[in-house]
């Protein structure tokens, strides 16, 4: 076997090694990439429950919200506070879910639920006078999602949700 040939032979086992090294790094990024989607997921999950929590466990604060939803200049000025504060939060969260799609970390089918939740609190009378003081704080991209999605389903007041006496009003 001359030089030649033994260099031929050695080029191929070069390319077969890279090849393979390729397809390795792609699975490890595959795999990587799942792992960053699912834990991003949890965190979502993770935040929106601690805050959902905080107003189950409360409930002066479940009830100051859905009328706040409905009627925000209805409340006193320390509940539009604590409200103005739980707003805050939780459309924060919203952004970042917003965000964590964008950049393909929540997968489409897990966003439409967590889109048409956001969508149907924005959509509300009573929040809609809270984002119109407040929308500044989050990100343009963000604002304009909201002003431009429209949800996809009719959205039934949360006091018919919640059967709580009081107005009903459709957005």
């Amino acid at each position: 076997m001359t030089l030649t040939e033994l260099g031929s032979i050695g080029e191929l086992l070069g390319s077969i090694a890279v090849l393979i090294s390729l397809i390795y790094l792609a699975m490890q990024i595959r795999s990587s990439t799942e792992t960053a989607r699912t834990s991003t997921y949890q965190s979502v999950v993770s935040d929106f429950s601690a805050l959902n929590q905080s107003m189950a466990s409360t409930p002066d604060l479940s009830l100051m919200f859905v009328n706040a939803m409905e009627d925000f200049e209805s409340l006193s000025p320390d509940e539009k506070a604590r409200i103005s504060q739980l707003f805050f939060m939780c459309f924060h969260n919203f952004e970042n879910m917003y965000y964590q799609h964008r950049k393909g970390y929540l997968e489409n089918d897990l966003w439409l639920g967590w889109k048409r939740l956001m969508l149907t609190y924005h959509a509300r009378p009573g929040f809609q006078t809270w984002w119109s003081i407040r929308s500044d704080v989050y990100s343009q991209a963000f604002v304009e999602f909201l002003r431009t999605e429209k949800i996809d389903k009719p959205v039934a007041s949360y006091y018919d949700m919640t059967q709580i006496t009081g107005s009903s009003t459709e957005p």
